[in-house]
């Protein structure tokens, strides 16, 4: 279970920015992140990132999950504006596509693996 700090971090950083609402789908309140990203998403928009594997992203709930430090500042960095405004400076990101598609991407991958894109 989330420890009381972690929970009131997650709740200040859900309510920046664009954190209020399933990246991928629009939904209000989300519960789960994908720390890899550092976004917050839904319920049912969690599933389809857990079944990418832990390797493209890595899902956590806000409240029932145990949390590490680094995992917060990975969120503390992240956001779900800061990835959308990334995805659309990218050719190969589109709108349409799946979250398959879209988190195989050469962007995801580069976005994922160099934690200085999130920090800038």
């Amino acid at each position: 279970m989330a420890s009381p700090r972690t929970r009131r971090v997650l709740k200040e950083l859900q309510g920046r920015d664009t954190n209020n609402t399933c990246f991928e789908c629009g939904s209000t309140n989300p519960q789960w992140v994908s720390v890899k990203y550092g976004i917050f998403i839904c319920l049912g928009c969690a599933g389809k990132h857990r079944s990418l594997g832990v390797h493209v992203s890595f899902v956590r709930s806000t409240t029932m999950d145990k949390w590490k430090d680094s995992e917060l500042e990975k969120m503390k960095a992240g956001g779900n504006a800061k990835l959308r405004t990334f995805f659309s400076s990218r050719d190969d990101v589109t709108p349409d596509m799946s979250i398959q598609e879209k988190y195989n991407s050469r962007s995801a991958a580069l976005y994922r693996d160099k934690p200085h894109f999130r920090l800038s």
